[in-house]
């Protein structure tokens, strides 16, 4: 899933932990959209997603023995 901005697309978040942060962009990009308010909540979900990526990348493998 996605939705279009000014700017580019904003796709939906692999981790689900970030969804209501993306619900919220989505919900108000209509009237919010162009405002640096907007944009500063974009990056900062778009930051929050790579973080949890890398995290996810980076976690230990449990082996069952």
């Amino acid at each position: 899933m996605y939705f279009n901005r000014k700017k580019g697309a904003i796709f939906s978040p692999e981790d689900e932990k970030l969804l209501p942060f993306y619900n919220l962009l989505e919900k108000y990009q209509k009237s919010l959209d162009g405002s640096q308010i907007y944009a500063d909540m974009v990056e900062v979900y778009e930051s929050l997603e790579t973080d949890l990526k890398e995290e996810k990348a980076n976690e230990p493998t449990i082996r069952a023995v």
